[in-house]
């Protein structure tokens, strides 16, 4: 059946126990397209070279699929200028208007185009440095690494809840894409170590967005390339008072998780670690 889009009427959304839901009460599926280019090298989202972007937006609504945009973006690229979009003349060829824009005026045109045609933005912070991910040994695993501190990660949150607040169909933001083992740290979940435990960091990311947009949702990540929720039965981030009604969690699954050596090289430690994690917090909720 076709995806319905949600009215502006309708807005901001809730979460209530398992539901979605507008001011309205009726429960809404997020079925959100991920549109990426804007954390790449690049600095704009794909297809800019191709078709206008309000062409774009407006493709989107027709394939009835899709009443969301999960808009990825790089830390790096929220500060630079125009004449570091590689070849901008090309990349925005079809997008005349916004070849003298920076990575993050092109950004909000791309906010505004998907919104003005009806849709919801979910924003996402995928990477720090522009540049694909996931890896093992990118340095993009936590919420922190060498070069950029927990306080920059939280500084740039409130940047961007601050700056599309008055754009009610920005209705979401995933804080950090795929936490996963590092040589830094393993992740973990509830253990109150701060250079580990993610459900600490996303506690303080998620009240950094809040304070500046409080009817924001704020999606979380699952550990390991976001496979893992085990743990969240033990230490609810989504009970906690000021957060209720804004916590969505996010699992994340692809065909190579069973089958290619990238998922093979995961360190078995870990995965056994995590696997004991899932059993004994299933156990227990059973229990």
């Amino acid at each position: 059946s076709a995806t319905v889009l949600v009215p502006l009427s309708d807005l901001p959304l809730v979460v209530k126990g398992s539901r979605v839901v507008g001011r309205s009460e009726t429960a809404y599926q997020l079925a959100c397209v991920n549109w990426y280019g804007a954390h790449m090298e690049m600095l704009v989202n794909n297809g800019l070279n191709v078709k206008g972007l309000e062409e774009i937006a407006s493709f989107i609504v027709q394939l009835k699929a899709f009443n969301c945009v999960r808009l990825p973006y790089s830390l790096d690229s929220l500060n630079m200028s125009n004449e570091d979009i590689p070849d901008r003349f090309s990349a925005l060829c079809h997008n005349p208007e916004l070849q003298a824009a920076t990575p993050l005026e092109i950004f909000d045109a791309t906010v505004k185009a998907l919104t003005d045609a009806g849709l919801l933005v979910v924003l996402n912070n995928h990477v720090f440095r522009r540049g694909w991910c996931c890896s093992f040994d990118d340095g993009e695993g936590l919420w922190y690494n060498e070069d950029f501190e927990e306080s920059v990660w939280l500084h740039h949150l409130g940047f961007m809840s601050r700056r599309y607040k008055d754009n009610p169909r920005v209705v979401g933001f995933d804080i950090r894409n795929e936490i996963r083992s590092t040589a830094q740290a393993v992740p973990s979940w509830g253990t109150g170590r701060a250079e580990s435990d993610w459900a600490l960091a996303a506690a303080k990311g998620s009240r950094r967005v809040l304070q500046e947009d409080p009817d924001m949702l704020v999606i979380v990540s699952g550990l390991e390339y976001s496979m893992y929720l085990c743990r969240v039965p033990a230490y609810p981030l989504h009970l906690q008072p000021e957060f209720q009604s804004h916590i969505i969690y996010t699992s994340h699954e692809y065909d190579w998780y069973l089958s290619a050596p990238q998922f093979l090289q995961m360190r078995a430690v870990n995965a056994s670690m995590f696997f004991l994690q899932c059993f004994f917090a299933t156990s227990a909720a059973l229990l």
